[in-house]
Order: structure tokens, then sequence, then C-alpha cells
């Protein structure tokens, strides 16, 4: 499933992607090359915002596969985990507490 929403969020980056860029065409053979250029800085405002929303998306799609990537590899190479019960003292009982190892009356 997170392989899906990975290739789904791929797939909307690159489409957004192709769209700024159709935004970027348009503000110049439509707008610019005809003088009327309150429209194209608009259609160009546009298509930059559309842009780094697929950029902002394929980053993250990539991320997202790497970071499964590395923790699919480090599973595999985890050692098993050793269960270890703390010991409190060297030789004294569980109840008692330590000696004081600051110099000084007890």
């Amino acid at each position: 499933m997170a392989s899906l929403v990975t290739w789904f969020r791929e797939l909307a980056g690159w489409l957004l992607l192709g769209g700024g860029l159709g935004a970027f065409v348009l503000c110049y053979v439509q707008f610019l090359l005809n003088g009327r250029v309150v429209e194209g800085v608009i259609w160009g405002f546009a298509g930059l915002i559309i842009f780094r929303g697929g950029l902002a998306l394929l980053k993250l799609a990539v991320a997202s596969r790497a970071a499964r990537d590395v923790k699919r590899e480090m599973a595999a190479q985890a050692a098993p985990v050793k269960q270890v019960r703390p010991q409190l003292g060297s030789n004294q009982p569980a109840g008692r507490p330590r000696k004081s190892t600051v110099p000084g009356p007890n």
C-alpha cells in the first residue's frame, strides 16, 4: 500500500511539473508575444506555483522511497536483540542500597 502511495505522489508530481511548464509556454506564446503583459505575469506566477508544487511532490516521493529502502536494508542487517536482566549490585541482595562512592561519612 505504501508503494502505491509513493507511485501516486510521483505521478502527481510529474503531472504538476508538466502543467507548470505548460503554463510557462502559454504565458510566453499566448500573452507575452502579443503584448499582454499583465495576463502573462499572472499566468507566469500560476505556472511557478504549479511547477514548485510538482517539484515538492517529486522530492517527497523520492525521499519516501529512499526511507523505505533504508528501513528494509536495516531490518535485514539487524542482529537479534538479546534480553539482559540488569544487576543491581555486585554481591548485594536486591533490596539493599549500594555503598556510596562519594568519599566522606556514610
